[in-house]
């Protein structure tokens, strides 16, 4: 069989889902894209602060790992990424994160600079000193401890021992899959499967058999290749080839709040409060606000091999709840966030699944939720699952799953 003529399904029409059909496209396949909702590129790579992480918020792993790895996805993010669609950093960053150091966190500030000081330190050396710029604009990584005298401005003392200024940022993930979404659309060799659940993948000889439903029918098609790509499906479906996953896991509804009204950089600043069971705001400028508070905006917990589903449980009386808990908590903390103003109608509190090996809540130091390097892919033969992980790395195992499909790794 010609390697071009090889029938290829992917499960899962999310980032990596995308990202792959995309890139298997570009190296001249055609590809049976299936998701079993109503759009692609609406679950979790839609809902999230799309934050390109370099490693910072990983300290409590302490083998590295998990920074190493964040730190690669984030070297070849924007690289992979501009591959398959026209985009513009500068249109989608937010404002550069400042991390703040929470009464109570895991990690006090020395612990966390040293963690800080050495991430930038293999940023340096996997960026061949700023030859590959991050986020196709950046030289170099900092993090550095402010005074005290100028903590007062970003965060409430009474909350924060201390603060890093940092040139970590993020990228506004709701134009990325816009973006995606154009792209996969409008892709000739991409043949988009919309409401259909995938509910078993089954060996017939030395092909594989992708068992769907799409309106209460059961459709059954074989291919050369399977890429399990989902993300709330991703255990079940591996279930159904005798696949386990690696250790114990969990899945976590959380809300990602965002704020459809434009600011300037003034107004508010992008931070990420460190390090326990805390939150996140980010400006991304003309493109609104995210913000999520972890105590009150995780919702949903799960031990279950597929979640719930969460998208469906609540009312939209019950999102908005969420978002005002989480926006006066993290107003107390954050406060320029009080001094916003915007319409009730702007407020979108959308959630998404996270999954995760671990079954301890990320506020304890035992817990497993802050180590992300056993993520990646695993392949059965023609038969290849991907945990993504974080989204910063999902341009890189976009490439890496179509190199391991040619055999290239």
């Amino acid at each position: 069989m010609s390697t071009k003529n090889q029938r290829i399904a992917i499960l899962g029409a999310g980032g990596l889902g995308a990202c792959v059909a995309l890139e298997l496209s570009q190296r001249g396949y055609k590809v049976d894209l299936y998701e079993e909702h109503s759009a692609p590129l609406k679950k979790a790579s839609y809902a999230n602060e799309g934050k390109v992480h370099v490693g910072f918020i990983y300290a409590m792993d302490k083998s590295f790992h998990t920074a190493n790895s964040m730190l690669i996805g984030a070297v070849h993010f924007m690289e992979y990424l501009q591959r398959w669609v026209d985009v513009k950093p500068e249109e989608m960053i937010s404002s550069p994160f400042y991390y703040l150091v929470h009464k109570g966190s895991l990690l006090n500030a020395t612990e966390l600079n040293a963690h800080y000081q050495k991430c930038c330190q293999v940023f340096a050396e996997l960026s061949g000193g700023g030859k590959k710029k991050y986020l196709g604009l950046f030289d170099s990584l900092e993090a550095k401890l402010l005074p005290k005298s100028k903590m007062q401005d970003i965060g409430n003392p009474e909350f924060i021992d201390d603060i890093f200024e940092t040139t970590e940022y993020a990228v506004d993930p709701r134009y990325i899959a816009e973006k995606l979404t154009e792209a996969i659309l409008s892709d000739p060799n991409i043949n988009l499967i919309l409401n259909t659940k995938v509910e078993a993948v089954a060996k017939v000889k030395e092909r594989l058999k992708v068992i769907s439903r799409n309106a209460g029918l059961q459709i059954e098609e074989e291919y050369s290749d399977v890429i399990n790509a989902t993300w709330n499906g991703l255990l079940e479906i591996d279930r159904t080839m005798g696949i386990e996953p690696l250790g114990k896991w969990s899945h976590r509804y959380k809300f990602a709040n965002k704020i459809l009204v434009p600011l300037e950089k003034q107004d508010l600043p992008s931070t990420t409060i460190v390090l326990g069971a805390f939150g996140d705001t980010v400006n991304f400028l003309e493109r609104g606000v995210f913000m999520s508070w972890y105590p009150v905006g995780r919702t949903g917990w799960s031990e279950d091999y597929r979640p719930p589903d969460w998208d469906t449980i609540y009312s939209e009386d019950e999102r908005m709840d969420v978002f005002q808990r989480s926006f006066e908590a993290l107003k107390e903390r954050v406060p320029a966030l009080g001094n916003l103003k915007f319409p009730l109608e702007a407020v979108d509190p959308v959630g998404g699944d996270i999954l995760a090996l671990g079954t301890v809540d990320v506020d304890k130091n035992e817990s497993r939720l802050h180590e992300r390097f056993e993520v990646g892919i695993r392949s059965f033969g023609n038969y290849h699952t991907v945990d993504t992980g974080k989204y910063t790395i999902i341009p890189y195992l976009a490439m890496k799953v179509a190199d391991r499909l040619e055999g290239k790794g």
